[in-house]
């Protein structure tokens, strides 16, 4: 919620100074106004700026001077922060569900675990996604770097963003911006208008933004395509072209005659290669992605304050904004881990040899003595569609999905005197809808089969192979022209064997998933004086309650998509073994509806022991009712101004997150991820709440230094959280590691794996010791539960020096820096298995394992020059470089039955080859430079030069062969930005 107080023009010096992300102290120059400053950490009415609570602030000015960054590029270079969505999201494990969405990770503790806040109330039911603040009225942003739940409640255990709109704002802006990023379809560009009126007693401000960010392809940055033997992790085993068991009878029966890999495999871009003893070509899917999609944004914002009689204030505001991935791109075709008959993806779907493709396939592999003998083929490592793109979509090749997020909120509040000795009231009431409507698509198990079988096609009647409408689908290389993303011609296509775009569009699916979540969130509090004094002064109180409602809908409008319809891999098929749904690699979805009642209520007094001791304590009550039950956390901040300069303050208390609505569900979605006992190629993984699941908490405290003179303002802080019970889902690789081990597929499993339970295997999810192998996972539960303790302590030291006359202007020369001395979690315990063991996370990349890439440190710095109407700028953001924490991995050279770390390690292995890549990562340091005119009539232009010299990304072991957490795939990018106010 929010203290208020009155301040002048005066005060921005003592704004300024509490600075975040390296902000360097504004200049104001405007006339003297009276502006309404919330106070990010605090109910309590008059609560001064310069107390115990650690807010770091960033506001109008600071961002102008950097060049007006996104949200998303501000929260990326805070040094407090840990990995957050950014520009590549669609092989983030986190990014599941959310592609396309923005977030901010206080001290590397999960987004789920910073709450964000519009003008001190909630800004989302749970977890925000911050590209849909209203960018445009943003005037600053405070960021509470401290747990809050004794204050705010539920997810502000690591700490709170405030994101406050501009105040008192009079007369019309516009503005807007272009941004060149090299490769990228048109670039990045927006558009920004800003209306505000002020009147004697009211005020109004209006505001809209559109946001444009252009399509890069990973074709665009050639360190993303790294050659199989060099990165394997964005290649798949199950190829196209494909390899496949010749057999003699009709649909796969009969005795093996033959094994063969297509031909043309590295004529379209593939590689060669083996798994075990089995020949294969390996596919990337890489050329077909894009590093940032497509993708448009808009926002409108309102806001309306009003005097009420002698000693009360009404304001309103609402926000509609949007964010649209219209062609959102990902593979031509998803690897098969199911079949006909249940789960699989080796031998799982057959070719016939009338298929005008199969004798082809036979010549041109060197089989044609086979024509005639032959009467059908297994897909051995196969998939549909990949190295000849998808014909039906256009572009490069790859499918086209969409995405679309939208976000309504409405919230009003009357504050004011009641009265009665002095106490203050604020009433409040907050909506929010979130609605996010997501398109994948995906082939259907039966129409495959069908069309491979000549009974395919929109048009298909009858039952005559290749009649009637009917077409046949042909599997092998020889169907398609080449690779359209990487630019290259098969030369063992024929056209007559080619696949028509209306046979590939008919074996699609289009999953269409729509959710919406409503949050209503009641405040009431009251504050005062109590009668009676410290020596300090005046003792400040305020009580409140709240109360939240989360409401959530899960729509599924595909008939196929929803597994309550059609469950089984046969369409119309209710009844059977393995109910994997009728999708070659998506899961399903089902319908839903979800509510969750939190209760909570809260005090707070601010203690001015002395002139120079002050402390505030603060408690809060939050029942969630159901197995969940209640929690009660308090939390005390204290500040001594030791002398003039120097003050130390310190904070002690507890904080807490509740289970979310889909936590305690006892229900199920499907996401995918990269598998590191299988190759790291993607699997469905099946994740499960658990009505079980009890509230996380934590314990945090901070010491710290403040020292500031009329040149000098400087902060150290030592934190520590300690988190316990905390809420999460059992990681997939974790549990497949647990099984499989870590290689490239081909090692065996442990079938007597206590947890094996939790993996479904290829082949009617039979588990054969010494024949079942990491390739052969199809899918991984992951459930909800109260997982690791999690301890994390660290050093942040801020500091702001200032010139006031130097080259004839104001300098100010400084830097933050996040040090993190550990991040340990505890051994992971399930269901009474250990599934992982303690480690510290510094240091490391945890690509498998939470909590994601934790480096020692972050650190922005910065020059400021300000003469009259000029303004420049320069920044160099660091972020220090890990290790992969995994190791090194290995790649098949040849046939082998023994490429493992160990072996290859030792020079024992056979036709093994060792990889080392991205096992040690370099940090990542680029260097902005910005330039600000202001001109006559209120115009000011400003032109800027992000990584000035054009730094690439450290190579890592992942698919795209960067950490974005880390680096930034972009390269240099000049943007050029116009404001002006009438």
């Amino acid at each position: 919620m929010k203290g208020r107080y009155l301040y002048g023009a005066s005060a921005v010096a003592v704004a300024a100074g509490l600075m975040a992300a390296g902000a360097a102290r504004a200049q104001d120059t405007r006339p003297n106004t009276v502006e309404e400053v919330v106070v990010t950490g605090s109910f309590i009415q008059g609560t001064p700026k310069d107390t115990a609570i650690p807010v770091a602030v960033l506001n109008q000015e600071d961002l102008e001077k950097r060049g007006s960054p996104s949200i998303l590029d501000i929260i990326k270079t805070l040094p407090i922060s840990g990995p957050v969505l950014g520009d590549s999201n669609q092989f983030s494990p986190n990014a599941q569900g959310r592609n396309g969405g923005g977030t901010i990770n206080i001290r590397g503790l999960g987004a789920q675990r910073t709450l964000v806040l519009l003008n001190g109330k909630r800004f989302a039911g749970y977890q925000a996604d911050t590209n849909l603040l209203p960018e445009s009225a943003i005037g600053r942003v405070e960021v509470l770097k401290d747990g809050a739940a004794a204050t705010y409640g539920s997810d502000a255990i690591g700490g709170v963003a405030n994101f406050i709109t501009r105040k008192n704002f009079s007369g019309l802006e516009v503005g807007g911006d272009y941004r060149y990023v090299p490769g990228s379809d048109g670039g990045d560009y927006n558009f920004n208008a800003l209306y505000g009126w002020v009147g004697d007693t009211s005020n109004l401000l209006l505001s809209f933004g559109y946001k444009h960010r252009g399509e890069l392809s990973n074709t665009e940055r050639d360190w993303v395509l790294a050659p199989y033997a060099t990165n394997p992790s964005g290649w798949s085993v199950l190829g196209q072209p494909g390899a496949w068991t010749i057999r003699s009878g009709a649909a796969g029966g009969g005795s093996t005659i033959g094994f063969a890999v297509d031909a043309n495999c590295a004529a379209v871009g593939g590689t060669p290669g083996f798994t075990g003893n089995t020949p294969a070509c390996y596919f990337s899917y890489l050329p077909f992605d894009n590093i940032v999609e497509e993708t448009d944004q808009y926002q409108l914002y309102g806001e309306f304050n009003a005097d009420v009689g002698d000693s009360s204030k009404f304001h309103v505001e609402a926000l509609y904004s949007q964010t649209s991935l219209p062609d959102y791109r990902f593979s031509p075709g998803y690897p098969p881990t199911s079949g006909p008959s249940g789960p699989g993806s080796v031998n799982v779907y057959s070719v016939p040899a009338s298929n005008p493709g199969f004798n082809t396939f036979l010549t041109q592999t060197g089989n044609g003595a086979l024509i005639g003998t032959a009467q059908s083929a297994l897909a051995t490592l196969w998939r549909p569609l990949g190295g000849g793109g998808n014909n039906t979509t256009g572009g490069k090749g790859g499918q086209s999905g969409s995405r679309k997020y939208e976000h309504v909120r409405i919230s009003a509040d009357l504050s004011g005197d009641t009265g009665v000795f002095d106490i203050g009231y604020d009433v409040g009431v907050t909506y929010i809808r979130e609605m996010q409507d997501q398109q994948t698509t995906d082939i259907l198990i039966d129409r495959l089969q069908r069309a491979m079988n000549g009974l395919g096609g929109p048009g298909c009647t009858g039952t005559t192979p290749g009649a009637n409408g009917c077409q046949y689908f042909n599997p092998f290389s020889n169907a398609y022209a080449g690779n359209p993303a990487l630019g290259l011609t098969n030369p063992g296509f024929v056209s007559t064997n080619a696949n028509t775009k209306s046979l590939v569009a008919w074996l699609f699916d289009r999953q269409k998933y729509r959710a919406q979540q409503d949050t209503f969130v009641v405040d009431a509090v009251l504050n005062g004086q109590l009668p009676y004094e410290l020596p300090g002064g005046g003792i400040g109180w305020a009580a409140g309650a709240q109360y939240r409602k989360v409401t959530f809908l899960q729509q599924i409008d595909s008939p196929f998509y929803n597994a309550e319809i059609t469950p089984c891999p046969v369409v119309g098929v209710t009844n059977c073994a393995f109910p994997t749904g009728p999708y070659i690699f998506l899961g399903q979805n089902k319908n839903l509806r979800l509510e969750q009642s939190v209760y909570a209520v809260f005090g707070e007094l601010n203690l001015p022991i002395t002139d120079t001791l002050n402390a505030q304590i603060a408690l809060r009550f939050e029942d969630y009712g159901g197995q969940t039950g209640s929690t009660t956390n308090p939390q005390i901040r204290v500040k001594w101004q030791a002398t003039e300069m120097v003050a130390l303050r310190g904070s002690y208390g507890t904080s807490f997150r509740g289970p979310t609505s889909g936590n305690v569900a006892p229900t199920g979605t499907t996401s995918l991820a990269g598998i590191a006992a299988s190759g790291n190629n993607f699997k469905s993984v099946d994740n499960f709440g658990n009505p079980a699941t009890q509230a996380e908490t934590a314990t945090t405290y901070s010491i710290g230094v403040i020292v500031q003179t009329d040149a000098l303002t400087a902060t150290l802080d030592y934190w520590s959280y300690d988190l316990q019970d905390q809420i999460t889902q059992v990681p997939a690789n974790v549990v497949a590691t647990a099984v499989a081990g870590v290689g490239n597929g081909s090692q065996f499993v442990n079938c007597a794996s206590p947890v094996r339970y939790l993996i479904t295997f290829n082949n009617g999810n039979a588990c054969t010791q010494g024949v079942t192998v990491g390739n052969d996972i199809a899918r991984v539960r992951s459930d909800t539960t109260n997982g690791p303790q999690i301890t994390t302590t660290g050093v942040d030291a801020d500091v702001d020096y200032r010139f006031d006359d130097l080259f004839g202007g104001e300098v100010h020369v400084g830097g933050n820096v996040s040090y993190v001395l550990n991040f340990e979690q505890a051994a992971f315990k399930f269901a009474g298995v250990t599934v992982s063991g303690a480690y510290d996370a510094v240091g490391l990349t945890n690509y498998n394992r939470l909590p994601g890439t934790v480096p020692d440190w972050r650190g922005q710095f910065y020059a400021d020059y300000n003469r009259d109407i000029h303004n420049v700028r320069w920044t160099m953001n660091y972020i220090d470089g890990v290790k992969d924490d995994r190791g090194p991995t290995t790649v098949q050279t040849g046939a082998s039955t023994n490429c493992n770390v160990a072996n290859a390690t030792a020079g024992t292995a056979t036709n093994c080859k060792l990889i080392t890549f991205g096992l040690t990562q370099d940090a990542f340091i680029s260097h902005d430079l910005t330039y600000r005119l202001q001109l006559p009539d209120n115009l000011t232009v400003t032109a800027s030069v992000f990584n000035v010299l054009d730094t690439e990304p450290a190579q890592a072991r992942i698919e795209m062969s960067y950490d974005p957490f880390i680096g930034n795939p972009l390269g240099r990018t000049f943007k050029v930005g116009v404001r002006k106010k009438f």
